[in-house]
C-alpha cells in the first residue's frame, strides 16, 4: 500500500513539474533574456517600497531603504574603478550588507567572489589570488585573519574596506559604509543572463577551494526552482536565513527564491540552536531553509512543552537524515518538509516535493545512475566500452546530462572542470556531469543519497557506507554526533571502520556495544573510536573527514581518547597497542 501511495504521488509530482512548473519557467525564460536577481529586487522596490525586506538583529530594513544603500555601495565601487567584468571579494558573516553588496555588484556589471568565512591561511590567500579581486569588503571580525593570509605576498596591497559586525572596524582599514554615504547617482548596468555574476567556492575538504562560475542565468534558474518547487513563497511569508550566504543553498534556493514573491528575510549572522525557536516566535517566521545537521542540532535541545507551539509551516533544504526526519517533523509540528538535492556547479537538481522520508526526489530523463567502483567512483564499462545503468535497489554513481539547456559552467580552473565531465558515457560524443555522489534507485524512480565517492571504504571484501553506519550510530544512547570513515591498518587489507564521536554523560560503552552488535553487520562495525569534544565541520555544517583520516588512530598525533574493539570490548589505545595493531599481533 505504501509503494502505491508514493507511486501515485510521484505521478502527481510529474504532472506538477512538467505541466505547471516547467512550461511556466520556459515561457518566462524565453521572453525575458535580461531577467536577473536585480530585476526581481527592483520590482519589489517598485511594488512594496515601504514593506520589510530584511530583519537583522532586531532592525527592519524596507525595500526602499535597501535600494538606497545598494546605490551608495554601487557608487562607491565605481569610484574605486571597479568596472564591468571586474571582481571584488565579500568576506563576512550573514547580514543584509552581504546581499546589498552583491546586488551593488550587479548594478555596475561587476562580479563578486563570495568567500567562505571558515577558510583561512593558504586557502584564503588562494581564493583571493585566483579570483583576481580588485577590492575586498570584509566584516571587521575577519580582518585579522585576512591580513595574516595576505601578509608577505603580492596581494598585500589589495584595497580592504571594513563593515562593522560583532567587532568594531580596526584603525588600519576604512569604513565601507561611511565612505559609501557620499555616493548614490550613477548609470546602472542591466545584467544579462550570460554574464558571470559570482564565484562560489567549494569547501576545500580535499584540497584548496575551487571557484565555481555562477552566471545570472543560473541564479535565475535556481530562484525559480527554490520558489516554485521548494517553498512556493507568498508575499506574507517570512524566511529564516541562517545558512551561509556564501553558499548556493542559502543564497539561491533561499534568499534568491524569496525575491520572486517580495517576502521578508529574517537574517541570522550564524546559526544558534539556543536562539532558533525564540527568534522564530519573535519574528513570526513560517519558513526555514536547512541543512540536515541544523535539524539534528535542534533535536539535541532538551524537550519542551512548547516544542509544537511555533509558527513554522514548512522547511526546505538538503541532507536531512532518515533517522531524524519523522521525529523532527513530529516533535516540532512541521506540516511540510521538502528535501532538495543539488550542487553549486551541478547542471540539475532533484526535489522531494511530497516529503517521502529519506528521499531526495525522483530520477528524471536528464539524469541517471551508473555502475561504478564504490571506493573511487570510476565507471564500470561493458564490453562495448560504455557505462551501464543500475537497476531498482542498486546504488551507483549519479550523473547528469550536459546539454545546451543544462550547461556545465565549471570552475576557474579548467583542469578541475574537465575532471567533472564524463565523456562517451552511453554513446560516442555524449557528456555527463559527475556529481561524485552515490545514489540508490528505489521503486518508481525515487532516489536516496547513499554516500560521497571516497567516503565509502572496503573492509572484509565488503563496501561500507559511512552514511549508513553514521545514521545507526547516531541512534545509540548518549551519542550526540558521529563521523564515520575508514583508516588504513598496515597488517590488514582494506580499511577498518573508525568513528569520531561526541557523546553526552549518558553514553556507556556497554550500551553502545549492544547497539552496534544489534544493528550493524560485522564488516560495518567501527573497530576504532575517537571521543571528540567538538566535531570539525565546514561552514555549511558538513563533516570534515580528511584530517581525521590522516591522523587515523595514532596516539602520537591525537590527544583525544582512542579505543580499539578487542575481545568484545573497547579498550583504550596506548602506544604499545597501536604498534601491535599495525604489526598484526592484534586480530580483528
Amino acid at each position: 500500500m505504501n509503494k502505491l501511495k508514493w507511486k501515485i504521488l510521484g505521478i502527481y509530482e510529474d504532472l506538477y513539474y512538467y505541466i505547471l512548473g516547467l512550461p511556466r519557467f520556459l515561457f518566462v525564460w524565453k521572453d525575458n533574456k535580461k531577467l536577473s536577481l536585480l530585476s526581481f529586487f527592483d520590482n519589489n522596490v517598485k511594488k512594496f517600497p515601504n514593506d520589510i525586506a530584511f530583519i537583522f538583529e532586531g532592525k527592519e530594513i524596507t525595500w526602499k531603504e535597501a535600494d538606497e544603500q545598494i546605490n551608495k555601495y554601487a557608487g562607491f565601487l565605481k569610484s574605486q574603478n571597479i568596472i564591468k567584468g571586474d571582481c571584488f571579494a565579500i568576506l563576512m558573516d550573514n547580514s543584509p550588507d552581504f546581499l546589498m553588496l552583491l546586488l551593488a555588484s550587479f548594478r555596475i556589471g561587476s562580479l563578486a567572489a563570495l568567500i567562505n568565512t571558515t577558510v583561512s591561511g593558504e586557502g584564503l590567500k588562494h581564493v583571493i589570488s585566483i579570483s583576481e579581486v580588485k577590492l575586498i569588503a570584509t566584516g571587521a571580525s575577519h580582518f585579522n585573519k585576512l591580513n595574516s593570509a595576505l601578509a608577505n605576498s603580492d596581494l598585500i596591497n589589495t584595497p580592504i574596506f571594513g563593515i562593522e559586525d560583532n567587532e568594531k572596524i580596526p584603525d588600519q582599514i576604512e569604513d565601507f559604509r561611511k565612505l559609501s554615504n557620499q555616493f548614490s547617482t550613477f548609470k546602472p548596468y542591466q545584467p544579462v543572463m550570460k554574464d558571470v555574476a559570482a564565484y562560489i567556492f567549494t569547501s576545500g575538504t580535499t584540497g584548496l577551494p575551487k571557484a565555481a562560475l555562477v552566471d545570472h542565468a543560473k541564479l535565475v534558474k535556481g530562484s525559480f526552482a527554490g520558489h516554485f518547487l521548494c517553498f512556493n513563497f507568498k508575499k506574507n511569508d517570512r524566511l529564516y536565513m541562517t545558512l551561509p550566504l556564501y553558499h548556493s543553498t542559502g543564497l539561491i534556493l533561499g534568499w534568491a527564491a524569496s525575491l520572486r514573491s517580495g517576502c521578508s528575510n529574517v537574517i541570522k549572522a550564524k546559526f544558534s540552536a539556543s536562539d532558533f525557536w525564540s527568534d522564530v516566535k519573535k519574528y513570526n517566521v513560517n519558513k526555514f531553509i536547512y541543512v540536515g545537521e541544523l535539524c539534528r542540532y535542534l533535536m539535541n535541545l532538551p524537550l519542551s512543552e512548547s516544542d509544537k507551539d511555533n509558527p513554522i509551516t514548512q522547511i526546505s533544504g538538503n541532507g536531512l537524515r532518515p533517522d531524524i526526519w519523522e521525529s523532527f517533523q513530529k516533535r516540532f509540528n512541521i506540516n511540510k518538509i521538502v528535501e532538495i538535492y543539488g550542487a553549486t556547479e551541478a547542471v540539475g537538481m532533484t526535489v522531494n516535493t511530497f516529503g517521502r522520508s529519506g528521499m531526495i526526489g525522483r530520477k528524471r530523463s536528464d539524469s541517471t545512475i551508473i555502475h561504478c567502483k564504490k571506493d573511487d567512483g570510476s565507471p564500470i564499462l561493458n564490453d562495448q566500452g560504455f557505462c551501464t545503468k543500475v537497476s531498482e535497489g542498486e546504488t551507483g554513481l549519479y550523473i547528469q546530462k550536459i546539454s545546451s539547456s543544462a550547461k556545465f559552467q565549471g570552475y576557474l580552473d579548467s583542469q578541475a572542470s574537465n575532471k567533472k565531465i564524463l565523456q562517451n558515457v552511453f554513446r560516442t560524443g555524449d557528456q555527463y556531469f559527475n556529481t561524485g555522489d552515490l545514489i540508490t534507485l528505489h521503486d518508481n524512480n525515487w532516489l536516496s543519497f547513499a554516500d560521497r565517492v571516497g567516503d565509502t571504504y572496503r573492509w572484509k571484501s565488503e563496501n561500507v557506507s559511512t552514511m549508513e553506519v553514521s545514521a545507526i550510530l547516531n541512534k545509540a544512547n548518549g551519542v550526540l554526533d558521529c563521523n564515520v570513515y575508514g583508516v588504513q591498518v598496515d597488517s590488514a587489507e582494506g580499511k577498518a571502520g573508525m568513528a569520531a564521536m561526541s557523546v553526552s554523560e549518558e553514553f556507556s560503552f556497554n550500551n553502545f556495544i549492544e547497539h552496534v552488535n544489534k544493528n550493524l553487520n560485522t564488516f560495518q562495525k567501527p573497530y576504532f573510536l575517537r571521543l571528540i569534544k567538538n566535531m570539525q565541520t565546514t561552514g555549511t555544517f558538513k563533516h570534515q573527514k580528511e584530517d581525521l583520516k590522516k591522523q587515523g588512530f595514532d596516539p602520537n598525533l591525537i590527544q583525544d581518547k582512542l579505543y580499539f574493539f578487542q575481545k568484545d570490548n573497547y579498550v583504550e589505545i596506548d602506544h604499545d597497542l597501536y604498534n601491535r595493531i599495525h604489526s598484526g599481533d592484534e586480530r580483528f
